[in-house]
C-alpha cells in the first residue's frame, strides 16, 4: 500500500510539472456595421399665377384678339373662332399630386430573416392641390427624412403649361465614426434625369410597378414615345434641375455621425441634420455644409446634371438631399401663342431619375 500512495504522489508530481508552463488569453472585440440608404421621400408642385392670356384663331396658330375692349359678345367687334384662356390667376387650382408614401423604419431582421430599411406593408395614400407661389409638398420639407414614398403622379389640367414639380431624394450615410478617427473617405455624386413621352389612350393609375415581366413595367395603357401625336415634353418646353444639400462629418453643428457635440457623448439612429435648403421654395439659395445646382436643359433622353465629387476627406456625408425640379417653361407669353396651351389629348411623359452616391476609387 505504501509503495502504491508513493506512486500516486509521484504521478501528480508529473502532472502538476507537465502544466507548470501553461498559458492563456481572453480577449473580445467589437465590430460597428451600418451601410448607407436612399429613397425618394418628399414632392412637390406649384402653378403660379399668371395674367397672361393666350389667344389664337382655332386650328391656327395665328394670335387673336376676343373683341375690342371686352371678352364676350358685348364688344362691337368679334372675331370668330378665336380661343382666350382665363387669365384670373387660377391656374393651380386644376393641377394637383397624388403619392402613396410610409414611415421610414430601421431594418426589421431575425436570425433568419432580413426586411430592407423602410419597408412596410402599409401606406398612406394623399392626394394634394398644387401651390401657387409656394409649393404643395407630399409630406412637410422637414418630414421628408423620416418618409418613403412608393407612388407619385402629377396631375395637370390647367389651361397654360407653366407648372413646376420636384421630387426629392433622400440619403443617409454610414453611420460610422470616419472623422473622428481620422479616415479618409471619397464620396462622389452622379444625378441623372430622362423622359419618356407617351400618349394616354388607356386607364393607367400612374403607379410604379417594378421593372419586371408581368408589370409591363409600370406603363400599361400608354403609348410610349409615339411617332405622332403630342409631345409633352416639347409642348410644356420641359427643363429640369437639380440641387444636392448636404450634412458632412466634420462640418456645421454635427461633427460626428451621431449627434452629440463631442466624440464620445451623443446618440445614433436619428434624424437630427442640417441637409435643409435655406429656402424650400428656391433652393437655388443653397444650405447645409454641402451645395451643388446643376444648370437646367430640356429633358430628353438620360442626360448628366450632377457628375461631382462630394469629400476627398474625412467629411462623410451624413445626410443628403437631391431635388430634381421639373419645370414647363412654355407658360408665359411667346412668339407662338399655341404653344402656351395645353393640348386635350391625355398625353405625358415617364420621368426616370437616377441617383448615386458612392465611396469612388
Amino acid at each position: 500500500m505504501t509503495n502504491i500512495m508513493k506512486l500516486a504522489a509521484a504521478a501528480m508530481l508529473f502532472i502538476a510539472a507537465q502544466n507548470a508552463n501553461a498559458i492563456s488569453l481572453r480577449f473580445k472585440f467589437k465590430t460597428f456595421s451600418s451601410g448607407p440608404d436612399i429613397y425618394a421621400c418628399n414632392a412637390g408642385l406649384r402653378h403660379q399665377a399668371t395674367t397672361h392670356q393666350a389667344c389664337y384663331f382655332q386650328d391656327t396658330q395665328i394670335a387673336c384678339t376676343p373683341g375690342t375692349g371686352a371678352k364676350d359678345c358685348s364688344s362691337g367687334v368679334c372675331h370668330t373662332r378665336c380661343i382666350c384662356t382665363n387669365n384670373n390667376g387660377g391656374e393651380y387650382l386644376m393641377d394637383y399630386m397624388k403619392g402613396s408614401y410610409n414611415t421610414w423604419n430601421p431594418a426589421v431582421q431575425s436570425q433568419n430573416s432580413y426586411t430592407p430599411a423602410g419597408w412596410s406593408n402599409s401606406w398612406s395614400a394623399t392626394t394634394k392641390q398644387a401651390g401657387a407661389a409656394n409649393y404643395e409638398t407630399l409630406v412637410g420639407h422637414t418630414d421628408a427624412f423620416a418618409t418613403r414614398i412608393k407612388e407619385l403622379s402629377f396631375n395637370l389640367g390647367s389651361e397654360l403649361y407653366g407648372a413646376e414639380y420636384f421630387v426629392d431624394i433622400c440619403y443617409r450615410g454610414p453611420q460610422i465614426e470616419y472623422f473622428a478617427d481620422g479616415v479618409n473617405a471619397r464620396f462622389g455624386l452622379l444625378a441623372q434625369a430622362s423622359a419618356t413621352d407617351f400618349i394616354a389612350n388607356a386607364v393607367n393609375p400612374g403607379d410604379n410597378h417594378p421593372d419586371s415581366n408581368g408589370y409591363n413595367n409600370g406603363q400599361g395603357g400608354l403609348s410610349m414615345n409615339p411617332a405622332t401625336g403630342p409631345k409633352y415634353t416639347s409642348l410644356a418646353g420641359l427643363t429640369v434641375q437639380a440641387f444636392t444639400v448636404c450634412d458632412l462629418q466634420g462640418l456645421g453643428t454635427y461633427d460626428f455621425a451621431h449627434n452629440g457635440s463631442t466624440a464620445g457623448v451623443g446618440n445614433y439612429n436619428t434624424l437630427l441634420n442640417e441637409a435643409s435648403f435655406s429656402n424650400w421654395n428656391n433652393p437655388s439659395e443653397g444650405g447645409g455644409d454641402y451645395f451643388y445646382a446643376s444648370n437646367a436643359p430640356l429633358i430628353g433622353s438620360a442626360a448628366n446634371l450632377i457628375d461631382t465629387t462630394i469629400s476627398t476627406n474625412t467629411k462623410t456625408p451624413r445626410f443628403c438631399r437631391i431635388r430634381y425640379v421639373f419645370k414647363e417653361t412654355n407658360g408665359a407669353a411667346g412668339s407662338s401663342a399655341l404653344k402656351n396651351l395645353r393640348q386635350w389629348q391625355r398625353h405625358g411623359a415617364e420621368m426616370c431619375t437616377y441617383t448615386k452616391i458612392e465611396e469612388a476609387l
